[in-house]
């Protein structure tokens, strides 16, 4: 079996967007794909990096056609969604612990932590809010791309 890591929907909007640390996130997408690791994500990860596309339309930093294009790239990255049993009682449990209001985030925390992998993530708010606390949460900024 493959090892797993994990990566949240702001590293892998990055696969896409020209924004700061995309060399990092395509540099680790294609680090672990060469290795033969599986990228795992939570069943709502398509939804959010979707949602972070049409915002940028919305915005009107992009047309309806080139966020278009963007989703289509994006959707053949190569990502498995995996759901344990355990993952919606765990991400729960981890917005508790955090005093986090939604769990939109620790969906990625709790699947990492349920998988025994790392989890990349470019979301600076999320790991302000941990601190220190979860030592397999991995910044983006620091993957030498």
């Amino acid at each position: 079996m493959n090892a797993y890591i994990c990566v949240d929907a702001s590293v892998a909007a990055k696969w896409v967007l020209p924004e700061e640390y995309r060399d990092q996130a395509l540099g680790f997408y294609e680090d672990s794909r060469s290795r033969g690791a599986t990228i795992a994500v939570p069943p709502h990860f398509p939804v959010e990096v979707t949602n972070v596309i049409r915002r940028r339309v919305a915005r009107r930093l992009l047309t309806h056609a080139e966020g278009l294009e963007l989703l289509r790239i994006f959707v053949q990255f190569s990502v498995r969604l995996v759901i344990p049993q355990e993952l919606y009682e765990e991400a729960f449990n981890l917005a508790e612990r955090f005093n986090l209001p939604t769990v939109y985030d620790t969906h990625y925390l709790a699947l990492a932590k349920l998988l025994g992998c790392d989890l990349w993530t470019a979301d600076q708010g999320l790991l302000n809010a941990l601190g220190e606390k979860l030592p397999y949460v991995k910044w983006v900024g620091r993957y030498p791309g």
